[in-house]
């Protein structure tokens, strides 16, 4: 089956999306639900769309998995390459000399390679 169903975000909210633990899918839904729909600032860092910025112990929280499981459901979403959920991650550490151009909170970018061919274009 192809295409896509769109997916509110209010769905984060419904009791039954957040009994723990998420199953593998869940948590691929959740990061999508998750991602910027339009540039913004979070915590001091620029997010382009199709990003998060979160912490793996934050995500490990919310999803009721240990730190190293989050860590490997994500390693191996990132060689997903092709694969429409495949993402890029970058570990960020504060800049404590500079707070004001840098982030104020260590955390990780995830960056979903082709949220724009999923979500379709920003509009202008």
């Amino acid at each position: 089956m192809k295409g896509y169903a769109p997916v509110p975000r209010i769905i984060r909210d419904h009791r039954g999306w957040k009994e723990k633990p998420f199953s593998k899918g869940q948590a691929l839904v959740d990061l999508f639900l998750r991602a910027t729909h339009d540039s913004q600032r979070v915590k001091g860092v620029k997010l382009v769309r199709g990003q998060i910025f979160i912490t793996i112990k934050g995500l490990a929280k919310e999803w009721g998995w240990s730190r190293n499981k989050v860590r490997y459901f994500l390693a191996a979403l990132e060689q997903g390459r092709g694969e429409a959920w495949a993402i890029e991650k970058e570990i960020i550490n504060p800049n404590t000399m500079n707070p004001m151009e840098n982030p104020r909170f260590p955390g990780t970018i995830i960056t979903f390679k082709y949220y724009n061919e999923i979500c379709g274009e920003s509009p202008k």
